[in-house]
């Protein structure tokens, strides 16, 4: 099993990755960007201070100037590195998955995300040829002021609050830089917000399972409404006044019809409605591979003003197309201070139909050959989208979608149906095709 993946790199410490593999990977990065300076940070987890250590000394090694942030969200790493002033940056950072991952996202001089097909296979094959370091001696700078910065962006958009929110921060590093921003402006609850790797709240993915005592609150204190951010911040998930987590595309789809993009990214598991509601509003809407490499390419090559994804990742071109949750979280406010609404009746309009999303275990090895063999089989019977995996449309309140995690080592599915009885006729369809491969 590889631990590099389709947007990123990452893996089990330390038996998949460790402190060893990412010095190795940081020379690899430096052979490849050929630069002379490098954005370093990365997220809370227990391994992440020892991991962060050799990805600085391989750079150093390699005769390179390091900047070091210190403890840092992605949000504000996607922030810094997309001001274009260093040749490549790497955040030491495994996101939402559990404490026992770590990883490394890789960015190059533009903020560019580094996935496969747009040079981290190349980047591995480096790493799978290198010879002995020279050791040139590098400098490393303490970087960690150059937070600031993002915070005087966000400050443009931070706008006073009269009503009551309740925030989780999954005891990630969502606190630093946010904090300050909004303090003084908003009355915010604030749950699990010291930073611990352990994450003994709950697990660092803002997901149904996982935020129960961020719901309990937001019903209890009579809240406007509840966020929660992932591990390392990157993502933003919403709840309405009643406790309710509100999907990704019920977001973007808010941001589409109040900011007025003229195009918008959304990836392949969002619902066929939301392209119909894009077309009624006259924006343009560009179809992506799930991930942020594909999103943030997407957007650039498009143009886009916004992208999104189901899980909740928020881009924005205001920030190089790259995702900045606490930019999300100022649009959103921005939304509900001028509508003057519940959010529940500002949403009302973007149906969500019953549907399930459901997670099967399978090897990594395995995983894309199975979904390969599921979209051939699939296509002989229904039209399908196969950008990743296989989607099919029923009809517009029908649907279904097959693809490998580019995370975990499980194959996704997401089944919708216009009412229960349609969405169990939908998922025996599913059914049918899984159990002949699975």
């Amino acid at each position: 099993m590889t631990i590099f993946k389709p947007y990123d790199i990452r893996g089990i410490y330390p038996s998949e990755i460790n402190e060893k593999i990412v010095y190795n990977i940081a020379r690899a990065c430096a052979k490849y960007f050929e630069g002379e300076s490098v954005l370093v940070g990365g997220d809370g987890r227990i391994s992440t201070p020892s991991l962060k250590k050799y990805v600085i000394k391989g750079l150093i090694d390699e005769g390179l100037k390091v900047y070091d942030l210190g403890i840092v969200s992605t949000s504000t790493f996607n922030f810094l590195i997309s001001q274009k002033e260093f040749d490549f940056g790497l955040q030491i950072t495994a996101s939402h998955n559990p404490k026992e991952f770590n990883g490394i996202k890789i960015y190059d001089k533009e903020g560019n995300s580094i996935g496969l097909g747009f040079g981290l296979e190349k980047i591995e094959e480096i790493f799978n040829n290198l010879k002995k370091s020279s050791k040139k001696k590098g400098i490393l700078k303490n970087a960690e002021d150059m937070k600031q910065l993002h915070k005087e962006f966000l400050e443009k958009f931070a706008e006073t609050f009269d009503g009551k929110i309740c925030i989780d921060f999954s005891n990630g590093c969502g606190s630093i830089v946010f904090s300050d921003v909004i303090k003084g402006k908003i009355n915010a609850i604030k749950v699990n917000e010291k930073i611990d790797g352990n994450f003994p709240s709950h697990a660092p993915e803002p997901n149904e399972e996982n935020l129960k005592e961020l719901q309990k609150i937001v019903k209890e204190e009579k809240c406007d409404f509840g966020i929660a951010f992932d591990g390392d911040a990157d993502r933003i998930v919403f709840l309405d006044e009643t406790g309710k987590i509100l999907r990704g595309d019920t977001i973007l789809f808010l941001f589409a019809k109040h900011l007025k993009p003229k195009k918008i990214v959304y990836e392949v598991s969002f619902p066929p409605i939301f392209s119909t509601f894009l077309k009624n509003l006259k924006i343009e809407g560009i179809e992506s591979k799930v991930g942020r490499t594909f999103i943030i390419n997407n957007m650039k090559k498009n143009f886009a003003d916004i992208g999104g994804e189901i899980s909740s990742h928020f881009y924005f071109k205001t920030v190089n197309y790259m995702e900045d949750a606490f930019l999300a979280f100022f649009q959103f406010l921005k939304i509900l201070k001028e509508n003057r609404e519940k959010i529940s009746e500002l949403v009302k309009y973007y149906p969500i139909f019953p549907n399930e999303s459901i997670k099967i275990k399978v090897d990594d090895n395995k995983k894309y050959e199975i979904v390969e063999r599921l979209k051939e089989e699939i296509s002989k019977e229904y039209k399908t989208i196969t950008i990743d995996g296989v989607k099919v449309i029923i009809d517009e309140k029908n649907w279904f979608l097959i693809r490998a995690s580019n995370t975990e080592p499980i194959i996704r599915v997401y089944v919708e149906g216009e009412n229960e009885e349609k969405l169990k006729e939908n998922k025996k369809i599913v059914e049918s095709y899984i159990n002949k491969f699975i």
